[in-house]
């Protein structure tokens, strides 16, 4: 068993280049767990699978014995931006982030976890002959974040669990230039890996009422790479840095009775880390400087689950996301907006098994910008118009408990 254990871990180790897309506000991919997403992700007080290694990893105190979970989330995305009477929509592919959860319970007081996922993601791909072409065509920004963590059961009623975090991240951004350069493509791609902590608590207030936390840390990350714009015959070194933002989650569970449970979170992004873009070059001609001045966010989940038998439970939920972009500050890129979503899951069990699956179906808020500083100076009137855009996801995790 432990050769075959070690397998796999070493599979899920090798899944670490895989597409992504913005999933929530800013490029944040916040649904790492198909039970959890049919709670629309309120799910850090109950943690109860080993997808908990994401949401609250001193819930994996819960988890008897070793426990395996993998699965993905397909994600297929419409963006649509109206100027006029033009309606211009981005080019529609299906996305899938995937994860990986391994726990292991050394004693009464000890367990371990790990988790491998994408936590963070962006993609967005809008034809070269769009009003907006001169500011965005296609971007694509992955992460892998690598998470082991150590839980430890203080007492009965207090876990506590802390992990560290290894993020690498690759990033493609393209554009065209403006038409006095003959509109050539310009692409700017490189990676970059950086390191961040994280630190849980999950208390049984009651017989019926837990509570959760969840922090997890910003991550500094430099990004080495290239620029081009071949047509003019133009190249150069490239080099940025981003910080990914500080996350924390606060969440209640309610054991309303012994098949319903009903569980709310509140978490917070600290987006205002993602202040400006500085790309520096040994080619003069593509340094820059872009000022995006995003602002911190909050967004409020509520979900429940309902337990039909021993092998069956059903799940739904609803989320309320803030975004970080101001209008001043908008771009194709990101083509944000305040989100709704509702979802719905079913998970299954038989003997060592456990199989869920959920929809989220999410729609942004209509967005009306006029005048964004992001537009490009020779096309000034680029990003005006109205956007609105929706998401359709399915997630599907498969565990095992040895």
């Amino acid at each position: 068993m432990k050769n075959w254990l070690s397998a796999f871990i070493t599979a899920a180790l090798g899944m670490v280049l895989f597409s992504s897309i913005s999933f929530a506000s800013g490029f944040r991919l916040p649904q790492q767990g198909a039970a959890a997403m049919g709670m629309a992700s309120a799910f850090v007080a109950q943690a109860d699978d080993p997808s908990a290694v994401w949401y609250n990893p001193a819930g994996i105190t819960q988890l008897d014995g070793t426990r395996i979970a993998g699965g993905g989330v397909a994600i297929y995305p419409y963006f649509s931006h109206k100027t006029g009477s033009t309606t211009e929509v981005s080019e529609r592919d299906i996305h899938l982030p995937i994860y990986f959860y391994a726990t292991h319970k050394m004693n009464d007081k000890m367990s371990l976890g790990l988790g491998i996922n994408s936590p963070f993601g962006l993609s967005t791909d809008w034809a070269t002959t769009s009003s907006t072409s001169t500011v965005a065509t296609f971007s694509k920004i992955v992460t892998t974040e690598i998470n082991p963590n150590i839980a430890y059961k203080v007492n009965s009623d207090l876990s506590v669990a802390f992990g560290i975090a290894f993020v690498h991240l690759r990033a493609t951004l393209e554009k065209l230039l403006p038409p006095a350069f003959g509109s050539p493509n310009f692409r700017l791609s490189g990676d970059g890996d950086g390191w961040g902590a994280n630190a849980a608590a999950y208390y049984k207030a009651t017989e019926k009422l837990n509570i959760g936390l969840n922090y997890r840390s910003r991550v500094k990350i430099d990004i080495d790479g290239t620029a081009d714009a071949l047509a003019i015959g133009q190249s150069g070194s490239a080099s940025t840095t981003m910080t990914l933002p500080d996350i924390m989650v606060l969440g209640v569970s309610y054991k309303a009775s012994d098949k319903l449970t009903l569980n709310t979170d509140l978490d917070y992004t600290w987006w205002s880390t993602y202040d400006r873009l500085v790309v520096t070059s040994n080619n003069a001609f593509f340094s820059s400087t872009e000022e995006h001045q995003w602002k911190d966010v909050w967004t409020l989940r509520i979900g429940g689950q309902y337990k039909l038998s021993d092998q069956w439970k059903l799940r739904a939920g609803y989320l309320y996301d803030k975004n970080p972009v101001k209008d001043d500050r908008f771009e194709t890129r990101i083509p944000d907006s305040d989100q709704h979503a509702v979802s719905v899951g079913a998970g299954y069990s038989i003997n060592n098994i456990t199989i869920d699956a959920s929809y989220m179906y999410i729609w942004f808020m209509k967005r009306t910008i006029n005048d964004s500083l992001m537009d490009d100076a020779t096309v000034p009137t680029a990003l005006n118009g109205t956007y609105k855009s929706t998401i359709d996801a399915f997630a599907l995790m498969v565990s095992y408990k040895f």
